[in-house]
């Protein structure tokens, strides 16, 4: 082959490459051409897709708080506000095609707060005005009906020594009519309401050995666990006579049966008036503890009335065993001075009483008043804000002349119809958890008070 024919060739062979590589390049030009006009398709109809979407929800007002809590908030709601670049972004936009609804919706879209909303929401929602603070138990078993009434359940029994020592004249009386006198006038002060059992011991047979099984076996309720009546219970004082021995262990474990049989509510208290210790081989202390250890709870006071030495030590250990307070007295004065002393202390008790709960209460009615007010005022500053930002927009849209004022006019329309909406149902639930939570604070505070004095004045000299 001759160098003229290779040449040739060269050339034949360079040519068919670049014919080739030319064909190749134009299909996946053509293929990219095409793929670029689906693409291109495909945008458009998303973003007509999309304007549609805008188009709808810009005639679409919500009308209750809860659609509005359904709202995305804004781009620039709350701290993100910033009224230079929102009206940067409304230059941008051109509004004068748009009819008020389409306006209104796209300033929501700017800065409504939306579920902003609910914290603040939930919170009202949410909120307890009752009062639900605890009344202490003291003094007595206090209860509150579901009428909001404070009441007195407490459950007194005397237990009186009529064993024969109590015929001893004291100051030209018998120990017995003393106690008897003393127990009516102490019992006569009692709260209304409580509950008042009189039981004796020592009242059969006689002191004599003889009779020692008689009179240490038996112990008996005179005036059954009852409110207190005047007539009936100075009836029951007059129905036995100190003759006998001293069975306090009995009485005790007796009474506790008492109490669990009744089942009543309260405070379960007992007063044991004696003159001398344990006689009849029991161990009245050990009493006095499973009594006061029991699901009764009673407190065991124990009065002695002229003890000697070793009478006023056991029974002071039965009071610390019963969980109550141990006396001693010699004469009748002294003996009303007891009575005088625990009817100051019980009042005492109902001032400590009244003043601790009307406190309580009275903290509690303060932490919710103050955490609804925070709320409230919370919501309106969103609910206030919102407002004045659409507002604002919408002036500006008028001034840079996008909008004709009645269009404006129009959008402010929409924007007080959506603060009315958020505003009505914010003073109308504040106001409603508001008056209820004064009328049950105050109401449970005034309760509390007038039990208090009128519980004070039953004490009082």
């Amino acid at each position: 082959m001759n160098e003229k024919t290779k040449k040739i060739k060269v050339l034949l062979t360079f040519f068919l490459v670049t014919l080739l590589l030319f064909a190749l390049t134009a299909c996946n030009t053509g293929e990219q051409q095409v793929a670029g006009k689906a693409d291109s398709k495909e945008t458009g109809k998303a973003k007509n897709e999309k304007a549609a979407s805008e188009e709808k929800q810009g005639t679409e007002v919500a009308t209750t708080v809860e659609e509005i809590l359904k709202e995305q908030p804004g781009n620039y709601s709350e701290n993100k506000y910033n009224q230079a670049i929102i009206h940067k972004e409304l230059d941008e936009k051109n509004f004068q095609e748009k009819d008020s609804f389409q306006v209104y919706n796209s300033l929501l879209m700017l800065m409504r707060e939306g579920k902003n909303y609910e914290e603040q929401y939930t919170f009202l929602e949410d909120f307890n005005p009752k009062i639900e603070t605890a009344l202490t138990d003291m003094p007595g078993g206090i209860t509150l009906s579901d009428d909001g009434e404070l009441g007195l359940t407490a459950n007194i029994a005397i237990l009186l020594d009529a064993s024969g020592s109590m015929a001893q004249k004291v100051g030209g009386k018998s120990k017995m009519e003393l106690a008897k006198k003393a127990i009516d006038d102490f019992v006569a002060s009692m709260p209304e309401g409580s509950n008042v059992m009189l039981r004796v011991y020592g009242h059969k047979g006689s002191n004599s050995d003889s009779d020692k099984k008689l009179s240490c076996g038996r112990t008996e309720v005179v005036y059954d666990l009852a409110p207190y009546d005047s007539a009936d219970f100075k009836a029951s004082l007059g129905k036995f006579k100190p003759t006998g021995w001293t069975p306090i262990a009995k009485a005790i474990s007796e009474t506790k049966k008492d109490f669990e049989k009744a089942g009543n509510d309260g405070q379960n208290i007992i007063y044991v008036v004696s003159d001398g210790i344990e006689t009849c081989d029991a161990n009245p202390v050990k009493a006095a503890r499973e009594l006061h250890d029991s699901n009764i709870k009673a407190v065991v006071n124990i009065i002695g009335f002229d003890v000697d030495t070793k009478g006023q030590t056991q029974l002071r250990s039965v009071a610390e065993a019963g969980g109550g307070t141990f006396e001693t007295v010699n004469t009748a004065e002294d003996f009303n001075q007891i009575w005088k002393e625990e009817r100051q202390r019980l009042w005492n008790e109902w001032w400590d009483w009244g003043n601790e709960n009307w406190n309580n209460v009275w903290d509690e009615q303060s932490r919710k008043s103050n955490s609804l007010y925070d709320t409230k005022n919370a919501f309106f500053n969103k609910v206030y804000d919102e407002k004045n930002r659409l507002t604002e927009a919408a002036y500006y849209l008028q001034q840079k002349e996008q909008i004709t004022y009645e269009t404006r006019e129009e959008v402010d329309s929409l924007i007080n119809q959506r603060y009315e909406i958020l505003n009505t149902y914010l003073e109308d639930k504040f106001e409603n958890l508001k008056t209820t939570l004064e009328t049950e604070g105050d109401s449970l505070k005034e309760s509390i008070k007038k039990k208090e004095e009128e519980m004070k004045e039953k004490y009082q000299d």
